[in-house]
């Protein structure tokens, strides 16, 4: 692994007991060039590792750097959800190098379900980067919130629902840092389904309840509370057009494929401000997805 896969991003962090680390999918195909951030947290107790990235060897790369830090500290890992790019290096906390590993509950069946097998499978025939990845589920599991106390600073991992069912994020109230992992996003959030779909609303408000000072999420390069504002500012743009359209009209599935077109938003709006780079393709895609999900959720009569 090279230096230009995993790196060090300092620039991200508000306070140095917590690292961020930025990993770069290089290999060619539709994931080429995404990118997305770990976490690691220096209490005085623990080194807590959040998320694991996309194989064990992104984690063996990862704590070498982080060897100086780990002595005299019990080593914790957590994931934020079961995606394959935040908890497919679980593996390498096992064996000799065995260590908690902290999700939702839900992260365990999703990680022992038949698809994420066949998901690690085709992973495995596309890209040699996964030959590696044994599917690993958590070892200590929670549903609604797990506080770590690390002594000088606390971390509250808290139910996040929205992006996925057993999506969590992590709250520490010393320095009024929220890491949002994949609830927040730029140039915009991805909601599950339509089910999920109020879930996220509640997951967005419930962050800025908590007024935090940072805001970190994996993709993105943000820090500012201002990104989560306009994740929510967004689905409510949808929902407001989606409310508008169903006053009129009850879409056929056929129409509800044609997103941004159906309830007339287009994604040009929706991007009109962002300045960092991102691929369109799939955050076009996203976007579609969004309004799918909020339409149908609005027509299951919320």
């Amino acid at each position: 692994m090279t230096a230009q896969t995993l790196f060090s991003v300092a620039k991200m962090s508000p306070d140095p007991r917590v690292r961020v680390f930025r990993r770069v999918f290089d290999a060619p195909g539709e994931y080429e060039g995404m990118e997305v951030d770990v976490y690691v947290v220096i209490t005085d107790r623990y080194l807590v590792v959040l998320d694991t990235l996309l194989c064990p060897e992104d984690m063996a790369t990862l704590m070498q750097t982080v060897q100086a830090e780990q002595a005299g500290r019990q080593l914790l890992v957590v994931n934020s959800h079961a995606d394959w790019d935040h908890a497919w290096g679980n593996s390498y906390f096992t064996g000799e190098r065995a260590a908690p590993i902290i999700s939702h509950a839900h992260g365990v069946t999703r990680l022992r379900s038949d698809e994420a097998r066949t998901e690690l499978a085709d992973f495995q025939k596309r890209y040699s980067l996964f030959q590696q990845v044994v599917l690993t589920p958590a070892t200590l599991t929670f549903t609604q919130q797990f506080t770590i106390y690390g002594g000088d600073l606390t971390i509250e991992l808290l139910a996040a629902p929205g992006h996925h069912s057993d999506h969590i994020a992590a709250w520490l109230p010393e320095l009024r840092l929220l890491l949002a992992f994949d609830a927040v996003e730029s140039p915009l959030p991805i909601i599950e389904n339509a089910q999920a779909t109020p879930a996220m609303f509640a997951t967005l408000q419930h962050f800025l309840s908590l007024e935090p000072q940072y805001v970190l999420c994996s993709h993105g390069k943000t820090t500012g509370v201002e990104t989560v504002k306009r994740n929510l500012a967004y689905l409510q743009e949808i929902e407001q057009h989606s409310r508008i359209l169903l006053n009129k009209h009850t879409p056929t599935a056929e129409e509800l494929e044609q997103g941004a077109t159906l309830i007339q938003y287009p994604f040009d709006e929706v991007i009109a401000d962002i300045k960092e780079p991102f691929d369109h393709t799939f955050y076009s895609w996203a976007h579609d997805s969004n309004i799918r999900c909020i339409v149908q959720w609005l027509m299951l009569g919320s």
